[in-house]
């Protein structure tokens, strides 16, 4: 299986992780820091290492999720209808029309380096939440 992450990886991947990552752990520390608002301070998750230990459990779940889904599980899923937007016009030059290389997103990755991706990201996010719930 390790092998198969390493063959899906590629220079193209490294934007979409990246993307998922801050997306994931902006919501993520939203969320914790909506639990610290919120909660009275003698519930024991109004504490923020108990909260990014929780979410450091969640990324690790969701990452075992996404290892599964690598290995072949199928998890149904919602299609929701995507509604196609017209790029604004750009005032100034694109800095992609300088460069050789085509940026690639995540919806244009195949299934299999998304998996990945998604799985490299939980992965990376579960890290970072422990060690946080470690250090505070």
């Amino acid at each position: 299986m390790i092998r198969r992450i390493r063959d899906a990886l590629s220079r193209e991947m490294i934007r979409p992780l990246i993307y998922k990552v801050f997306t994931r752990g902006i919501l993520a520390l939203f969320a914790a820091q909506l639990a610290h608002f919120f909660l009275p301070p003698a519930w024991p998750l109004a504490n923020f290492s108990n909260l990014s230990l929780l979410l450091g459990g969640l990324f690790a779940l969701c990452a075992v999720l996404a290892w599964l889904r690598l290995d072949g599980l199928k998890i149904p899923q919602m299609k929701m209808p995507r509604l196609k937007r017209k790029d604004p016009p750009f005032l100034a030059g694109d800095m992609a029309d300088h460069l050789d290389d085509d940026i690639v997103t995540f919806d244009e990755l195949d299934e299999e380096e998304q998996n990945v991706c998604v799985l490299l990201a939980d992965v990376l996010l579960a890290v970072i939440c422990l060690v946080l719930a470690s250090i505070v």
